[in-house]
């Protein structure tokens, strides 16, 4: 009979990324809220190593060895452990009252000839337990130890008791409190209903919708919200490979949540779908000064904007060079005095000027008043060797009437 090595075998989780609900309005204050954290069994079978050791020993145990080499398979119904099983192949060898924690095994024979050993679920235990059988017409007795069940045979439950109204933004489904989808009637979006508290299975967030029964909508559709898009947007898997989904610009998308995915922030619009938050969060300004595009790293792109044009930019931020830039695009950034101003003082009376064939002239009969205040946008532009000041999109003062 052939000796097997005691088998490992690795519980694998699946990381996934951080989801955070967008942000909502301040609710009002609420009583004290109750605070309830379980661990519950998850439905399903998990594989789990089990070692049969010679009685007394730390010893594999010979005539126990198909058992140790199948590994054992723990099955979980209602939130319970009902069973746990061994399949061995055909040509293993026949093992006849085999009992386990005082368990006697159940034995089916599959349409391949394997053969499954069957026990109630007192059989599985983490700690050593007895084990007997007979092989070939000898009686055998061995020590049992199982290994821990993975973590992903339980899920963390969370509940709430806060009673608050609730103003539900999309038509929800209604589920138990397992995360089953029952056959209540959905509730229609806009309809503002009293939740009883919440209910957090894993990461998924519900809230519960009756007093009594078992009711619970999923979070996301309460919490979630509209966004317009201000640019074409792609959809994007978790593993930030693009499907073959995108949305054109004024397209309205519900946002489920947003999560950080490769340092970027990203909008959830539903099971393994992602836009990119760029494309929804920005707004437009105008480009007062011709304007440079840059990288993060403060390397100049080849690209530029011109005096006048109209910009999505996604916010202001500091570079390296501790100076103020827009962003307005992914690693592109130009900088924001362009856009923002310097705001400075006239030292005499000042005329405003425009372009015209190159030339610089008076733009109407405007005259700025000496010790006035004036916004100047970017660095000072040259027309015909002279240096000026530009004061808003096409309008220009001397550089050396400002102090």
């Amino acid at each position: 009979m052939r000796k097997l090595t005691k088998s490992v075998v690795t519980a694998l989780s699946l990381a996934t990324a951080t989801l955070s609900v967008i942000p909502q309005a301040a609710a009002p204050a609420e009583a004290a809220i109750q605070t309830k954290t379980s661990k519950e069994y998850v439905n399903g079978s998990y594989t789990v190593a089990a070692s049969f050791y010679d009685s007394g020993s730390k010893v594999y145990s010979t005539e126990a060895s198909f058992l140790t080499a199948a590994a054992a398979k723990v099955t979980i119904k209602s939130k319970k452990i009902s069973s746990v099983s061994f399949t061995l192949a055909k040509d293993s060898p026949a093992y006849s009252d085999l009992t386990i924690n005082g368990s006697k095994a159940k034995t089916s024979t599959g349409k391949d000839g394997s053969v499954t050993y069957t026990f109630a679920a007192g059989a599985y235990q983490t700690s050593s337990k007895a084990a007997t059988f007979t092989v070939n017409g000898s009686k055998f007795s061995a020590d049992v130890v199982f290994s821990a069940l993975p973590s992903s045979a339980f899920v963390t439950v969370t509940e709430t008791s806060a009673v608050v109204k609730k103003k539900v933004q999309k038509n929800s489904a209604v589920y138990n409190r397992d995360g089953a989808k029952t056959k209540y009637k959905s509730i229609k979006a806009g309809k503002t209903v009293t939740t009883y508290g919440t209910l957090t299975r894993g990461t998924t967030k519900y809230y519960k919708v009756s007093k009594t029964a078992s009711k619970y909508i999923k979070a996301s559709n309460v919490d979630g919200r509209y966004i317009t898009l201000k640019n074409a947007a792609a959809v994007y898997a978790q593993d930030l490979k693009k499907t073959k989904t995108s949305y054109k610009k004024g397209k309205k998308v519900y946002a489920y949540a947003y999560a950080i995915l490769g340092g970027e922030k990203y909008y959830k619009l539903g099971t393994n779908k992602y836009i990119k938050a760029l494309n929804a969060d920005g707004r437009y300004i105008t480009v007062k000064h011709g304007a440079a595009v840059y990288s993060k790293d403060l390397k100049k792109t080849g690209s530029s904007y011109s005096e006048g044009k109209k910009v999505l930019t996604f916010g202001r931020t500091t570079l390296s060079n501790k100076k103020k830039y827009y962003q307005v695009g992914q690693n592109k950034f130009i900088v924001a005095s362009n856009v923002d101003g310097t705001t400075r003082t006239l030292k005499k009376n000042a005329y405003i000027y425009k372009k015209s064939k190159g030339k610089a002239v008076r733009y109407k009969k405007y005259v700025l008043k000496k010790n006035s205040k004036r916004k100047t946008y970017g660095s000072a532009v040259s027309i015909k060797g002279k240096k000026y000041y530009i004061i808003s999109v096409g309008q220009y003062v001397v550089k050396s009437n400002f102090r």
